[in-house]
């Protein structure tokens, strides 16, 4: 592969990175001044994909892929929240991902031209059984999330806990938003912190 090819890949890289930088809009709306990045969703997004897809029988690489990669053209677009969808209009994240792709090598470009359009796809009749996983797996990072910040005690939260739970449609996904919704967010250490102090 030649110079110019690398540096194209290197360049996508520092802006995939750009998503450590770009708050998450949404919870701004909740009062939380510190939110995650879309980076730090999509790290979540990735895992839980991989685990939903698992248990739902589908492929979990290609579902944590899908999941790792589903919020790349918000690099250049933002998070838009829901209240601001109303009033403004973002291109399809399809278009945007071409021009991010374009000075790369052809066959990469396509994977990830591809990536983009299966997981936009998710609410289609035709999705693959990968999309639906990795979309449910947004709303569950979305509603784990939400419990994060209640535990922390913000208490504007209620509907993005409503919403994310009504959005999914795998058997697993549904599963792990009911069970969600009982499991203590510092659950997965106090046990340890308990059984520690002995």
């Amino acid at each position: 592969m030649d110079q110019p090819l690398i540096a194209a890949i290197v360049r996508f890289a520092h802006e995939a990175g750009h998503l450590k930088n770009v708050q998450r809009a949404g919870w701004l709306l909740a009062g939380i001044r510190h939110a995650e990045s879309v980076a730090e969703h999509s790290f979540r997004v990735g895992v839980l994909a991989y685990l939903i897809a698992a248990e739902e029988g589908a492929n979990p690489d290609r579902a944590a892929t899908l999941g790792l990669f589903h919020d790349i053209p918000e690099t250049r677009i933002g998070d838009q929240h829901s209240v601001g969808k109303r009033y403004v209009e973002t291109p399809n994240p399809r278009s945007v991902i071409g021009d991010q792709v374009a000075d790369l090598p052809p066959v990469l470009a396509e994977h990830i031209v591809a990536l983009i359009e299966e997981h936009e796809s998710a609410k289609t009749e035709d999705a693959t059984l990968e999309a639906r996983c990795s979309r449910d797996a947004d709303k569950i990072e979305c509603l784990l999330q939400a419990r994060e910040y209640q535990r922390e005690g913000y208490t504007q939260l209620e509907p993005w806990v409503k919403t994310m739970v009504d959005s999914v449609s795998t058997e697993t996904g549904k599963r792990l938003a009911k069970v969600a919704l009982e499991v203590s967010p510092g659950s997965w250490w106090e046990g340890f912190a308990a059984a520690f102090d002995r």
